[in-house]
């Protein structure tokens, strides 16, 4: 087994972002598509613009957080 550098664990890293921002313009372009035929409540709304905001902030999560969720 190899041992992974800092370097490529970045890099590895970078490419998920990268994957998870495609994932993201996807899900988005077909909320826009998809939500005019959904009947939502004021309260769906908010969430969803909560929701796109914290994804346009970048807010981000300690990989410790995710380990501990995880188990």
């Amino acid at each position: 087994m190899t041992q992974a550098t800092t370097d490529d664990v970045i890099a590895e890293v970078r490419k998920m972002n990268q994957r998870l921002e495609s994932i993201e313009r996807a899900l988005t372009s077909m909320m826009t598509t998809l939500m005019p035929l959904e009947k939502l409540s004021p309260e769906e709304w908010k969430e969803l613009e909560s929701i796109e905001a914290e994804m346009k902030s970048g807010q981000t999560v300690p990989l410790e957080e995710l380990e501990k969720a995880s188990k």
